[in-house]
């Protein structure tokens, strides 16, 4: 168990004894005071155990956001341990971690290996969504699948401006 745990364990405990001092403490002043110093041990708690959650890898199977199409910005793979992922989700860099997986580390390890020559991104697509159209077809097994697209095409603008001229006509 981690320091994380025993933080809130402690939050919850500090919640517990403010509720069941506020539920029975109505007549004496001295229980309102300590009601008011736990409130003040409870924010304390908080935000120290927040704070400690905010630089920490959200396990990908509780996320509630889409992350398939996502681009893996980069990974870091812990044999028997977890696969770190750093996810570009909706232009907005996310960190995560899965559970490891032998077939699946190989596949990015791969698909990462290939996409520094080519240029590519690599992508993830989540298994219970179903494979993608764009993912290759033996790419289509494991829990998470990892494949390669090539970046987006950028048109020249200045070509594009010669070609219709300066009032935007063919």
């Amino acid at each position: 168990m981690d320091s994380f745990a025993y933080l809130y364990v402690a939050l919850a405990l500090v919640g517990a004894a403010l509720a069941s001092i506020a539920v029975w403490s109505r007549r004496r002043a001295q229980w309102k005071a300590v009601a008011v110093g736990l409130l003040a041990a409870l924010v304390v708690i908080g935000y120290f155990s927040y704070s400690m959650l905010l630089s920490r890898p959200k396990p990908l199977s509780l996320d509630m956001m889409d992350v398939s199409g996502a681009h893996v910005l980069s990974a870091a793979l812990r044999e028997d341990e977890a696969i770190y992922l750093w996810l570009s989700v909706e232009g907005t860099p996310r960190f995560y971690a899965l559970p490891w997986d032998q077939a699946a580390a190989q596949r990015l390890q791969s698909v990462m290996r290939e996409t520094r020559r080519s240029g590519h991104d690599v992508v993830i697509q989540r298994a219970e969504e179903g494979g993608d159209v764009d993912a290759p077809e033996e790419e289509a097994t494991g829990a998470n699948n990892f494949y390669a697209v090539p970046p987006p095409l950028l048109l020249p603008t200045k070509r594009l401006h010669a070609i219709r001229g300066p009032a935007g006509e063919m």
